[in-house]
């Protein structure tokens, strides 16, 4: 796909259908396009999935409801969806941490979303160092968990690597990290209709963990230093927004390879972090 053109047609989309629940899955389908490479893109030149793109956009568009005051809370209730108000004004606290009846008084301190827009320019020097390498499919162990398409956010994965910190089990995993790339890797893919997601590490060795394995690729791989999440999301805005339209690469994005590289703390702390962008080959 034309990846630009698309991500701006696929908004309007999700702007024409704010109040309904879209099925992205078919939607997509519908479309030809494979939703994990969609997902990748949408997310690295919007800042946030599609659903939370949606998720955030009608909010927004009931807080200015809201604070114009046209319309009664009820009426509002029902015209975007929700089964009654309390379902809404859980909804609401989530989405903006005040009641619906606080709008009109901290409306000026919402942090709302508008209709998004992007800038998209060729990039004209490196702004992290990249390889080009070519790597056969490989053994991950590890943990997996799958999400639906419409409740996967961004930073599941991250939440995910949290998770397995805080229980103590990274360094672990790591005792079996024997494989060719040293690290812990999150690895993403599209399957049976959800997204699945897996953190390990490469491995040969026999254990009680869960396994998956890669795909041969060819890759271009980033590096950057810093806080893992916000690191690997500006090495993808960095591809997607700059680096693609200089080097003109056709990319896989079917799938993708994170891989941290610390000595303590895999989330917060200041890692190694590569991203490991596949390329399709040449036939």
């Amino acid at each position: 796909m034309e990846t630009v053109n698309f991500v701006e047609k696929f908004i309007i989309y999700i702007e024409d259908h704010l109040r309904e629940r879209i099925d992205y899955d078919n939607v997509l389908d519908g479309m030809g396009v494979e939703p994990k490479s969609f997902i990748t893109i949408f997310t690295s030149l919007v800042g946030m999935t599609p659903y939370e793109y949606q998720t955030r956009r009608k909010m927004t568009e009931i807080a200015h409801e809201l604070q114009a005051g046209h319309l009664r809370l009820i009426d509002i209730v029902k015209f975007y969806g929700y089964r009654d108000i309390d379902s809404f004004k859980i909804a609401y606290l989530e989405a903006f941490g005040i009641s619906p009846y606080e709008t009109e008084k901290h409306f000026d301190a919402l942090d709302l979303q508008e209709r998004i827009s992007f800038e998209v320019v060729p990039v004209d020097r490196p702004k992290y160092p990249a390889r080009n390498a070519y790597m056969d499919g490989f053994r991950i162990i590890g943990f997996v968990r799958n999400f639906s398409l419409e409740n996967y956010r961004s930073g599941m994965k991250y939440d995910f690597l949290a998770y397995l910190e805080e229980n103590d089990v990274l360094n672990e995993l790591l005792r079996y990290n024997d494989g060719s790339i040293k690290g812990i890797i999150l690895h993403e893919r599209y399957v049976d209709g959800g997204m699945e997601l897996t953190v390990g590490v490469s491995s040969t060795l026999a254990s009680p963990f869960e396994e998956t394995y890669t795909e041969s690729s060819e890759f271009v791989i980033f590096e950057s230093t810093g806080a893992p999440a916000e690191a690997a999301a500006d090495i993808y805005r960095y591809i997607f927004r700059r680096w693609r339209f200089k080097e003109e690469k056709d990319l896989n994005c079917n799938f993708s390879i994170e891989i941290l590289k610390s000595r303590n703390d895999f989330v917060s702390g200041h890692s190694k972090v590569q991203v490991w962008q596949a390329l399709y080959q040449d036939l």
